[in-house]
Formats: structure tokens, C-alpha cells, sequence
């Protein structure tokens, strides 16, 4: 049943947001935990690129959903979208998309992460 409700999840984020269609698609159906984190890579992509409006469209979109999650749907956000941002940010996109973040969103990455994101040497 979980897997189910988040297929259902990951296809509502490729509806809203048809850029992660490509990304996802590079992984098999069945992995749908790297199918999410590709939506977080694409998030990052955009702090990295100044596109933040878009950015800030995904953040707000899990924040909300954040707010209604099943434990199935948490477990996602915060383990397959939060923990994966900033993976593969530049200074730059962190300087420019750590602000962003929700604080629903920052609470969950530093809980894991034990510190706010810092660009790597």
C-alpha cells in the first residue's frame, strides 16, 4: 500500500513539475527513492542556475505537503528530498537556496545533517 501511495506521490510532483519527468525516467519504476531524489537534484540545479522562483515553487510544494504527510509520504520528503538537497550545490546555489528553505524543510536538514549546508573544498 506504501508503494503505492508513493507512486501516486511522485506522479503528482512529475505533473506539477514536468522537468523531473527526464530526470526520474533515467531510473527504473520501481525506484522510486532515487526517482525522488532526482526532484531534489532538480531543486538544487536551480539554486545552482539563480532559478529561484522555481525553487522556491518545489520548496513550497513540500513544505505544504510536509504539513499533510502520510508517515510513507514523510518518510520520503525528509529521507529521499531533504537529506539529497544540496548534494551537488555549488557555494553559490547554497548561498543563494539555503534562505529558502522552509523552515519545516531546515528543521528536517539539520536534524539529519546536524548543521546548515556549507560548500565543499
Amino acid at each position: 500500500m506504501a508503494k503505492a501511495e508513493i507512486r501516486r506521490f511522485i506522479k503528482d510532483i512529475q505533473t506539477r513539475f514536468p522537468d523531473t519527468v527526464p530526470l526520474m525516467e533515467k531510473h527504473e519504476s520501481w525506484a522510486l527513492t532515487f526517482r525522488m531524489e532526482e526532484f531534489a537534484n532538480l531543486t538544487t540545479f536551480a539554486f545552482n542556475e539563480h532559478r529561484l522562483s522555481e525553487a522556491e515553487k518545489h520548496l513550497s510544494y513540500m513544505s505544504q505537503k510536509l504539513d499533510s504527510a502520510t508517515l510513507a509520504e514523510f518518510e520520503y520528503i525528509d529521507t529521499y528530498y531533504v537529506e539529497h538537497l544540496f548534494w551537488k550545490a555549488t557555494a553559490d546555489g547554497i548561498k543563494s537556496g539555503w534562505p529558502l528553505i522552509p523552515n519545516n524543510l531546515k528543521k528536517l536538514y539539520i536534524d539529519f545533517h546536524g548543521k546548515e549546508p556549507k560548500a565543499r573544498l
